[in-house]
């Protein structure tokens, strides 16, 4: 196994830091600015486990984490084709994870890199919430999660029947950030962050490598998702750009993040149009991406216009027809991981005959029902 040290530093500030970091941000007062990778990750694929399962087949590839690490069997999702038109289209199915979502892959990265902590806290919209409580639950480490008051019930339940502690904060996303991260100044708290822990989108990486792997050791051209935060989106770059480090692949895919018309920061930004302070969001289906400030905005366009991808703002009208859809076709997600499927036919234009299409199905139906 590797024992190499592995490094971060601040995106603002440059401040190196050791993995694992002592906290989810740069720890310089003055700058709490994101941790990222001093350099990207060089991908070898001599070092793939083929006997382990899931993401763990790629532990040496990953950050230094323990010998025996905490799973639930997280990663290893299908990537199935699927006929939509003319498109050579094919759907990475992340509903299979343990908790219902993508999300499980970075919970597992953070609860094997907390050390001696004995309390973890997230804010989230749902689904980072349930992947963090169930990994506590699988670790015997407490959880407090902080989520909207108005997030879907079938959310909040499934992360108090973990025995996480729920924190339902009146008000709109920010407002549940602020009250997590006030708690995180407490003593013996660990703030597991799935927007600004690096570990949560270097865990990401894994399923660029899967579905490099899945197609035969080859990346697709495109790559559509559900766009929030950012953490897949920003993962998803690290991780090809690795395999393009290694040589494995040319070039990257193009990178699409999809996101509700009621709620498009990233577009707004990309259009130089966004302002943190003016930006109005509308309501909508999507909630798990329903998130009007991403902190690391600038990070996750970046992701995009390096990889030459696009913005896709998915009007709300279509939003449960695509959920529908692929319901019909036996598959059930979430309204929010059917942006990325609706958003096929706003890209359509763009793809080529020859060019393979992966979209990410990023949660289970059963979460919003």
């Amino acid at each position: 196994m590797p024992t190499s040290p592995f490094h971060l530093r601040c995106r603002i500030c440059n401040q190196p830091v050791d993995w694992p970091p002592p906290g989810a941000r740069c720890p310089r007062p003055s700058c709490r600015g994101a941790l990222q990778p001093r350099r990207n990750i060089l991908f070898d694929p001599t070092l793939i486990e083929p006997a382990e399962l899931g993401m763990w087949r790629y532990r040496h590839l990953l950050p230094p984490l323990p010998d025996n690490p905490i799973t639930l069997g997280e990663g290893g999702t299908p990537l199935l084709p699927f006929r939509n038109g003319d498109l050579h289209l094919f759907l990475k199915n992340e509903s299979l994870n343990p908790t219902g979502s993508y999300k499980d892959r970075g919970a597992a990265m953070l609860i094997n890199s907390i050390g001696a902590a004995r309390l973890v806290i997230d804010d989230s919209s749902g689904n980072a919430g349930a992947a963090l409580a169930a990994y506590a639950a699988r670790a015997g480490v407490r959880a407090r999660i902080y989520t909207p008051a108005a997030a879907p019930a079938s959310k909040q339940a499934q992360i108090s029947r973990y025995g996480a502690e729920l924190a339902a904060v009146p008000g709109d996303r920010s407002a549940v950030t602020a009250a997590a991260e006030e708690a995180a100044t407490e003593p013996g708290v660990f703030y597991a962050s799935h927007v600004w822990h690096p570990g949560y989108a270097l865990a990401m990486q894994t399923l660029a490598w899967e579905i490099w792997e899945q197609l035969g050791r080859r990346a697709p051209h495109w790559v559509v998702l559900p766009v929030g935060n950012g953490s897949l989106l920003r993962g998803l770059r690290w991780g090809f750009r690795s395999l393009q480090k290694g040589r494995l692949i040319r070039e990257l895919p193009r990178l699409v993040a999809a996101q509700a018309a009621a709620c498009a920061p990233l577009l707004a930004y990309s259009r130089g149009e966004y302002q943190p302070h003016t930006f109005q969001a509308g309501p909508t289906l999507a909630d798990g991406v329903a998130i009007p400030h991403p902190p690391l905005i600038e990070a996750m366009a970046a992701a995009v216009r390096k990889t030459n991808g696009q913005v896709i703002a998915v009007p709300e009208e279509e939003i449960l027809p695509a959920q529908d859809a692929l319901a019909r076709s036996g598959i059930f997600i979430e309204p929010t991981a059917a942006l990325a499927f609706a958003a096929l036919r706003h890209l359509a234009p763009a793809i080529a005959p020859d060019h393979t299409v992966v979209a990410i199905l990023t949660g289970h139906g059963y979460k919003t029902l």
